[in-house]
């Protein structure tokens, strides 16, 4: 008989104890709660070009040239360039003009691969800078003034680039 009381003082000691917890989630109070908030898109930032030139032994006659870009974004987000192009071809070079000798192919095509062209994302404390390797935009002439050889040409460059995030 005493192994009985013993029995039944547990489950009686085991159904208080679900009977109380019970009993404080049915006292416990249900909050809720709302408000208004705001979300701001974030305002894309202009790639620079840090450096640009031409691949190896430069301008020659008859010969298309790969320019060579340094492309920095700051952008917290990848970009892909998808149109580059070069204006204000010039030569300060007496006897060497520009336009007479080195033809500007802006529909040469851009570098196959997305990877190519796509710069990874920054931050203005820390840009992230891709080398692009466009080959064919510029060609000189195959009979070109003489005042060429060796001159320095100069050009601007604009890019046109879409958001690559996935």
């Amino acid at each position: 008989m005493r192994m009985l009381s013993k029995r039944s003082a547990a489950a009686g000691v085991t159904g208080l104890v679900v009977l109380g917890a019970g009993g404080v989630a049915w006292a416990a109070w249900h909050i809720t709660g709302s408000g208004n908030a705001e979300a701001k898109a974030g305002t894309g930032v202009m790639l620079t070009i840090t450096e640009a030139g031409l691949g190896g032994g430069g301008l020659t006659p008859g010969n298309a040239s790969t320019v060579l870009l340094t492309v920095e974004n700051s952008n917290a987000f990848p970009v892909r360039v998808t149109d580059i192009e070069l204006t204000g071809l010039n030569s300060p070079a007496r006897g060497c003009d520009a336009a007479a000798n080195v033809e500007v192919l802006n529909a040469a095509p851009l570098p196959a691969g997305a990877d190519a062209v796509t710069v990874p994302a920054g931050s203005a404390e820390r840009p992230v800078s891709t080398r692009i390797a466009w080959d064919g935009p510029l060609r000189m002439v195959t009979d070109p003034a003489d005042a060429c050889q060796g001159a320095a040409f100069t050009f601007s460059v604009h890019l046109d680039a879409v958001s690559a995030a996935s």
